[in-house]
């Protein structure tokens, strides 16, 4: 067997993936699970000709950040990245993070960027779980850059109340003996458990994603009296062999098809599938920063899900236009307008950029866009219009960089930006940007 290399090297700093960067004789070098600053021993594990990837075999000068995991399945739980950092460092990190990004990808330069936070632990509303069974039954995350699932009762990002029904979910799995699906073969039935709950309701949801129909219905009966909050239990089915977790096809096997949340003194139902920030209290902070950006007469919000930011905003403006794609999330945004008594918000259901070319004007347009951002003809259409005021809701500082580029382009310019920690733990990088055109 071949001897592995093994380096020295030093972290410089930190890429968007949470892996620490060194070089090795003038080689980027990426590790897992170092901090910057750190000297350690690496064992290379992959050699392309223009980087290295490694794996830390000891840490020679540890960070003074680096603290003990709070989990223990961290390092083989692809779940979280960033346990073993000191939290105030960790928000440090995705914040000069950010500042880079917007550097590299956009040619940006700005530092002025405010960090809000909340509690780094059990903040999760939502849990989409694998489940697998070899010889004995599986539920939890998958194991770093694998299919394989790691098991484990105790999240410690996920919501305590989840934690305590994946428990009873667990327990009703091994009594029924329902059988579990197999990805390699695409053979068995129970793929996903899901788990959703509004926090400042109580009100806790389940989904059941299986391969196939027909399921054992002692798995779910009499399961809202066994589980306190529970208020509705639904199948989704999904009979491809894909990676996607979702079918198309929704069925209510107990209670309510919704469940439902309260943001900003109003009452939202989320159906079973539908999009909703993942972290309840910071969310609610982000509503207020863009409350605090509303003055207009007509706001457009781009991308809306079930209007919990168009609904949050509507008393602030004479009317606003609220488009989304997901035809369900459509539905429930115009029941959560009437059961809060919103009157000045019009839904539109189709795709951002086949819609905002029927509309005319407006003053600020919210973007809340998915991971791959906004696409460009968007972007053009906007600076046609010239909205005064766009507000920009990010998952991705890479494409964020990538569209602000493209904004700055057509004459507008950064105002503020703001980094929500929204997902404590991991790599990923939440950002309000408020960009405005210049006269």
């Amino acid at each position: 067997m071949a001897h592995k290399k093994t380096a020295e090297l030093k972290i410089e700093k930190m890429n968007l993936g949470a892996q620490g960067i060194g070089y090795i004789n003038g080689k980027v070098c990426f590790v897992d699970y170092t901090i910057p600053g750190e000297q350690i021993i690496a064992e290379i594990v992959i050699e392309k000709n223009d980087y290295t990837v490694a794996e830390c075999i000891k840490v020679l000068q540890p960070s003074p950040y680096r603290v003990e995991p709070e989990c223990p399945v961290f390092k083989i739980c692809g779940g979280c990245h960033l346990q073993h950092i000191d939290y105030k460092y960790q928000v440090q990190l995705r914040k000069e993070i950010l500042i880079d990004t917007l550097r590299h990808i956009g040619k940006i330069e700005y530092n002025n960027i405010e960090i809000i936070a909340d509690n780094p632990w059990y903040y999760r509303n939502r849990a989409q779980l694998p489940v697998q069974k070899n010889s004995e039954l599986k539920i939890g995350y998958f194991k770093k850059r694998t299919h394989e699932v790691v098991n484990h009762n105790i999240c410690y990002i996920n919501q305590n109340e989840i934690n305590q029904t994946l428990v009873v979910i667990r327990n009703r799995i091994e009594k029924t003996g329902i059988k579990i699906y197999n990805e390699l073969n695409h053979k068995g039935n129970l793929r996903h458990i899901i788990l959703r709950r509004g926090v400042n309701t109580g009100q806790l949801f389940i989904i059941f994603v299986t391969r196939e129909e027909p399921i054992p219905n002692a798995l779910y009966n009499d399961l809202i009296n066994e589980v306190p909050g529970l208020v509705g239990i639904s199948q989704n089915i999904n009979p491809q062999k894909t990676n996607r977790i979702l079918g198309k096809k929704n069925i209510t096997l107990a209670g309510a098809d919704f469940y439902e949340e309260i943001i900003d003194n109003k009452l939202f139902r989320i159906g079973p599938t539908s999009f909703f920030q993942i972290n309840t209290r910071v969310f609610e902070k982000i509503i207020e920063k863009i409350k605090a950006e509303i003055a207009g007469s007509l706001i457009i919000d781009l991308y809306a899900g079930v209007g919990v930011i168009g609904i949050c905003l509507s008393p602030f403006c004479e009317k606003l236009i609220a488009i989304e794609e997901i035809p369900e999330a459509v539905k429930d945004g115009i029941k959560n307008a009437q059961q809060n008594r919103i009157e000045n918000i019009e839904f539109i259901s189709g795709k951002v950029e086949e819609e905002i070319i029927k509309i005319k004007d407006g003053d600020i347009v919210i973007l809340d866009p998915p991971r791959k951002g906004v696409e460009k003809e968007i972007i053009e259409r906007l600076s046609k219009m010239k909205i005064k005021k766009i507000i920009y809701l990010s998952c991705n500082p890479a494409t964020l960089a990538r569209d602000a580029r493209l904004l700055m382009q057509k004459n507008y310019r950064i105002e503020k930006i703001f980094l929500f920690d929204v997902f404590p733990q991991t790599y990923h990088i939440e950002s309000l940007t408020i960009l405005a055109i210049q006269p």
